[in-house]
Order: C-alpha cells, then structure tokens, then sequence
C-alpha cells in the first residue's frame, strides 16, 4: 500500500469539528503475555468485530505510566476498534503489570518490547502487515519516532500524543529539575546500586539505571525524523508544561508534512488523569480518524 501523505500543519480548537458520528463496533479483548527474551511483556489486543486482516496499530505508553494509563489507552483503543483497527499495547519493564524492575526500563529495551508486541500480533493474529500504524504519548512518542525513522521501519503512519522528541539530555535536564540535579542523578547512577532514585512530581519513586541515561543521551529522534515516509500527526494540549508546545513544533519542523492538532484546556495528562470529556473526545476521535484514513 502507498502511504498517503498529510498537508500541512493544522490548528484544532475544539472538538466540534471531530464530532462525526461513527458506527460503534463490537470488539474482543485479550491479554497477553509476550515473551522477548527472558523478559515477559503484559500486553493487551483489542480485535474489531468482523473478519480480518485488521489494519492495527501498536500503542507505546509514556514514562513510568502503563498500558492502560488509568484507563486513557482503553478508550483509544476503543475508539481505534470502533473504525476496524486491531490494537496492541504493552507494559515495559517496571510499570504496569510487567514484573521487571524498573532499571530494565531503558529506552532500547522499550523499544525491543514495543517491536517484538508488533511481531506477536502479526504471528497470533489476522493482521495485514501492508496497513500498520505506531502510536506513541509522550516517551512512547521517542519510541514511536525513533522506530519509524529505522531503514526497516515497517509502519506507514505515526501518531503522536506529546511526543518526548528533544535531544535526550536536554529532555532528562529539564524532567529532573535542572542541571545540578541531572548532574547528581547521572553520578549516582554510576554507583555500586547501578541506579538512581528520582521520585516524579507525580509522587513516584523510580529507579534510574546508569543505561537509561545512556540511552537518552543518544537519543535525538528530530535528526531521525525526515527518514520516515508517509502520514503523521502531533496532537499536544495548550496546558501541557511537561512536554511544552516548542518540542511539538519542533516535530512539525522536522517533519513538515505532519499534522498538528491543539487540544484546548489538556495538560499532560490528557484527560486520562482528570475529568475533561470535552479532551478525551477530542484526543480518541483524533487518532482514530487519523489511523482509520492513513491505513485504509
């Protein structure tokens, strides 16, 4: 299948304009276990009602979050369902359900789990490898960038909810608390625990592994992400401080193609965390339009 291109960036101020009603489908959930190595990733699929082969996508969570982010990739999910599109989504080591530690949860790690939940579904299930879609939020969209920027990139289409896409370091400096606490948290992490402790402004307590910065450091997915061919789209809230409205620009610039969907009165929790139907509709509706043109 040719990948459809999409035009250029694009201001939504509301969610009028995504209210077209759609047919409401049935669908099977599964969970899963998919096994990478000696590492045991909990996964969930979402099969449409009907016969296959399903267009799907593959669903990377954000930084210490989980596969069901309090229920916000259910309902994506749900919606991805709804236009016939098969999901998976995975927990990476430490969050969730998975029974990792946490210091195995490094940025290549995640994105050999991510790879190997696409490979499971393609095994197990009727998916038609010609229609594939990744869909990442926030550090989930490195994941998603960096995969789709590979030469054996098998995805024609991103979706991207406030993507991580900075430079790696600058990213950690920022989500630390600044220089001196990078500085610190990076030689700690060298130590005789292999790891440092940094707890969240959420309130969680994570462990650091010395190649979890490693990796970050590394990690420049905006140089990468002119090798990817085909349809994108950034979707970011106007309340988002976690990752702020320059790096989803930044997206746009190395991608001009994408699209950029504004979701007003969203912060980084996207109506996952709070209760802001007007952003949760907005957000399912979004993707799911996006992915259900973008692999038809």
């Amino acid at each position: 299948m040719k990948a459809r291109r999409l035009g250029s960036s694009l201001l939504v101020a509301g969610v009028a304009i995504f209210a077209a009603s759609v047919a409401v489908r049935a669908e099977t959930v599964n969970e899963v276990s998919v096994q990478n190595g000696a590492r045991a990733v909990p996964a969930t699929v979402v099969v449409p009602d009907g016969e296959g082969p399903f267009p799907a996508v593959v669903m990377n969570h954000g930084h210490g979050g989980g596969r069901q982010e309090n229920g916000g990739f259910g309902r994506i999910a749900k919606a991805l369902a709804d236009k016939g599109i098969l999901t998976i989504r995975m927990d990476f080591a430490g969050s969730g359900d998975s029974k990792e530690p946490f210091t195995e949860g490094y940025l290549s790690n995640m994105i050999s789990d991510s790879n190997a939940s696409l490979g499971y579904i393609l095994e197990n299930y009727a998916v038609d490898e010609d229609r594939l879609g990744i869909f990442g939020y926030s550090m989930g969209g490195r994941i998603a960038l960096t995969v789709g920027a590979g030469s054996d990139n098998p995805y024609k289409a991103i979706g991207l909810l406030a993507p991580s896409a900075d430079w790696g370091q600058e990213m950690m400096v920022g989500f630390l608390g600044g220089q001196a606490e990078y500085d610190r948290l990076y030689a700690e992490s060298g130590g005789d625990k292999g790891y440092a402790e940094f707890t969240t402004q959420w309130g969680q307590v994570q462990q650091l592994s010395r190649q979890w910065f490693d990796d970050m450091i590394a990690s420049k997915p905006l140089e990468l992400a002119g090798s990817f061919k085909g349809p994108m789209i950034v979707v970011h809230g106007d309340k988002d401080v976690v990752v702020p409205a320059a790096v989803n620009e930044a997206v746009i610039a190395a991608y001009p193609e994408a699209s950029l969907v504004v979701v007003p009165e969203a912060d980084h929790g996207y109506g996952f965390y709070s209760d802001q139907p007007d952003v949760t509709t907005l957000v399912d509706t979004t993707f799911a339009d996006f992915f259900a043109e973008s692999l038809k």
